[in-house]
C-alpha cells in the first residue's frame, strides 16, 4: 500500500469513527417503568421536555414532578408557584449544570428513600445526563429523550458539545 492510500485508509477509519461515536446521542430514552417515585425534568428546555414529564404524571407513573435548574417557560414557573393536584418539587443548583442537577436529585432521593426516578432530557443529552445520575443517585434511573424543535445547525453544536462532555466525565471529571 502506497503512503498516499495509506493516509486515506486511516483518515477514513478516523471520520467514521468520529461520526459512529454521535451514535448513541440519538437514541431514545429508554423504556419508562411503571412506578417511579418521581420524575425529574432536567433545566435547558425548548419546550420538549415538560410535556413527557406531564404525560408520566398523567399515566400515574408517578405523583412527584421534580424542576432540577432554571425555570424555562412560563408553565413551569406556574407548577412551581401555583398548587398542584400532584407534587411539585423546584430544585435550584448551583451552579445550573447537570452534574449539580444530578447532586441535587440524588441528595433529594436519598432524604426521601427514592429507589426510581424516571429523567426527561433532550434525546441528545440522554448520555450525559444517563452517565451523571448514574454515578450520582443510589437507585435506579431511566431517561427519556425529547426531542428539541431547533434545527440542524442548532442541534450539531449541542451534539458536539454533549460529546466533549461526555469526554469530560470519562476523563477529567470521573465523580459524581
Amino acid at each position: 500500500m502506497t503512503g498516499a492510500v495509506r493516509s486515506v485508509v486511516v483518515l477514513a477509519v478516523a471520520v467514521s469513527g468520529l461520526a459512529l461515536s454521535f451514535v448513541p446521542f440519538f437514541r431514545v430514552g429508554t423504556t419508562t417503568p411503571a412506578r417511579a417515585d418521581a420524575v425529574v425534568v432536567l433545566s435547558g428546555d425548548h419546550g420538549e421536555r415538560l410535556p413527557p414529564a406531564l404525560d408520566l404524571i398523567d399515566r400515574g407513573v408517578t405523583s412527584t414532578l421534580v424542576f432540577a435548574g432554571a425555570l424555562d417557560s412560563g408553565r413551569a414557573v406556574e407548577l412551581c408557584e401555583v398548587a398542584q393536584p400532584f407534587e411539585v418539587i423546584c430544585l435550584r443548583p448551583d451552579p445550573d449544570n447537570t452534574r449539580e442537577e444530578a447532586r441535587d436529585v440524588a441528595r433529594l432521593a436519598s432524604r426521601r428513600g427514592w429507589k426510581a426516578i424516571v429523567v426527561v432530557t433532550s434525546r441528545h443529552h440522554v448520555p450525559r445526563s444517563e452517565l451523571l445520575f448514574d454515578r450520582c443517585v443510589d437507585g435506579d434511573v431511566v431517561l427519556v429523550g425529547a426531542d428539541p424543535p431547533f434545527g440542524r445547525r442548532m442541534l450539531v453544536r449541542n451534539l458536539v458539545r454533549e460529546w466533549l462532555g461526555v469526554l469530560r466525565s470519562l476523563t477529567v471529571a470521573r465523580g459524581c
